[in-house]
């Protein structure tokens, strides 16, 4: 068996404690103490040392973000009902400088290891850079502006104030730059799941594109496409299942999981009662609906769309991402009409299919990878940003008419979106249903400025007159300036002098 990162990971989490878990300097700020003298001793522990840092990558906890938009409920309700503080579990999510402090202490020793080789010492420079880019890119884009920590420091050195949200934006770009030049194209099949050249440009496209720096977004998406490396998958939702973990060229990073080794259990937050699911990320109407009939057409509009038996005759990609009523999973059928326990857990009526369809022989703890970047993403985010840039043209219709063909949908109506605007609606909805369950929506808009539009709002369920009864979920608030950045966690002020609380939530 090829022990790939996910093993290489799953073994690091019983053995790396003696050189991270247990070190009470691993999570503070300061970058002060030395590790273990005898640790840097070689290139093997160097590698070590960089896949603890890997474990902070987006995972399949992130799942929870969509449960702050206008896609779901549950998980991150919290958020989307405005009712979060500083002090909020949920707030301290992304904060995190420990992974960055792995990062640069590494980046530190590298000229310290004995017999390491040029190559080797630029795989892990690339990798630790891209990783720290990751995290800042994080935080910026949730607390705005934050402590900008690019170097070992000494405790006396590290209550340091925030830094402007550009000051931080421009490290993440030198990083990823410096990156680029020391990421290989591949790796071999041993090291799968490792950081290359194209997920660094994966990251850098989704930074900029997030900073609305469009044409320079379209740029590095386009350098990613002609890398030759990537395509889409043929079948859509094989995307998302164990069998082809590592095993599709559509997938550009995951985070590794493995089995028995290092598992994660969104079955449960996707499922329904019947198959053991805690119901935490629900999707909503608005996001069901934002599927088109399998003409190309809204469902206000098409001819095919019938009220009465609302799932027929539409996007494949629907069926691939939602499991409806009296529908099954792994042979547990949901049925929330006349099954009471799946009734009262199903507050929408719809559950996710998307990651958890393995769930047959997976059913209480999962091993699927949760994929960071697809290619898939990168040519929206071409599509969006060359649009936003220029206006529509051939290239941006071509990328997105790639994922609609994928998913047996008709090519996107050229007469119909011939704006910029009218281009803007319809690439913004394709990205919502190609990408939903993906924990991303919830970036979108905050990024789009649509949140206040979009989140202030009674939530209710679907509703078929006789089968499925309305639904009021709870009510949303979003105000805006004040819920486009989240607080600074109240604990890392409270261990701080010079760490001051954002404007809007003083």
């Amino acid at each position: 068996m090829k022990k790939t990162l996910r093993y290489k990971i799953a073994i690091l989490l019983l053995t790396v404690c003696s050189f991270s878990c247990d070190d009470q300097f691993l999570n503070t700020l300061p970058l002060t103490a030395p590790s273990d003298a005898t640790f840097w001793t070689s290139e093997a522990n160097a590698v070590t040392w960089v896949n603890n840092a890997y474990l902070s990558l987006p995972s399949a906890n992130d799942f929870q973000f969509d449960s702050m938009s206008d896609d779901c409920v549950g998980a991150g309700d919290l958020v989307a009902q405005g009712l979060h503080v500083p002090t909020s579990g949920i707030i301290a999510t992304k904060w995190n400088y420990t992974p960055i402090r792995h990062c640069l202490q590494l980046l530190n020793k590298l000229d310290e290891i004995p017999g390491i080789s040029e190559t080797g010492k630029k795989q892990l420079a690339g990798q630790a850079r891209f990783i720290m880019a990751f995290k800042y890119f994080e935080m910026i884009t949730l607390y705005r502006d934050v402590p900008l920590v690019d170097q070992l420091l000494a405790l006396s050195e590290s209550d340091i104030p925030k830094s402007d949200k550009a000051a931080v934006l421009t490290y993440i770009l030198s990083q990823l730059d410096l990156a680029l030049d020391e990421l290989p194209l591949n790796w071999p099949a041993t090291e799968t799941g490792r950081a290359t050249k194209g997920a660094a440009l994966a990251l850098k496209a989704r930074v900029l594109l997030y900073n609305s720096r469009w044409a320079e977004a379209a740029e590095t998406a386009r350098a990613l496409m002609e890398l030759g490396q990537y395509e889409l998958h043929n079948n859509y939702a094989e995307v998302f299942t164990t069998a082809f973990n590592n095993k599709t060229k559509e997938v550009i990073l995951a985070h590794q999981y493995a089995k028995d080794l290092y598992t994660h259990t969104l079955c449960f937050a996707y499922g329904y009662y019947t198959i053991g699911g805690t119901s935490s990320s629900l999707p909503l109407p608005a996001l069901v609906n934002a599927y088109e009939a399998k003409d190309g057409l809204p469902i206000s509009e098409s001819p095919l769309y019938d009220p009465k038996n609302p799932w027929d005759n539409r996007d494949p990609r629907f069926h691939m991402n939602f499991v409806l009523p009296f529908e099954s999973i792994g042979g547990q059928k949901y049925d929330p009409v006349n099954n009471q326990n799946d009734k009262n857990a199903a507050k929408t009526y719809v559950y996710f299919r998307k990651y958890i369809s393995d769930m047959a022989s997976q059913q209480r703890t999962m091993w699927v990878n949760w994929n960071i970047f697809r290619y898939a993403e990168v040519l929206l985010t071409y599509a969006e940003a060359r649009n936003e840039a220029n206006g529509p043209d051939v290239s941006v219709y071509e990328a997105i008419d790639k994922i609609r063909t994928r998913a047996g949908m008709p090519a996107i109506d050229r007469t119909r979106y011939n704006t910029k605007e009218k281009l803007r609606e319809a690439i913004r909805n394709e990205r919502r249903v190609e990408l939903a369950g993906e924990g991303l929506r919830y970036f979108d808009i905050l990024r789009w400025k649509t949140a206040e539009q979009v989140l202030n709002k009674e939530v209710v369920s679907f509703e078929i007159p006789g089968v499925l009864p309305l639904r009021i979920i709870h009510t949303r608030k979003f105000t805006a300036p004040r819920h486009y950045v989240w607080p600074v966690p109240q604990a890392a002020i409270d261990n701080a002098k010079n760490l001051k609380q954002h404007a809007e939530w003083e």
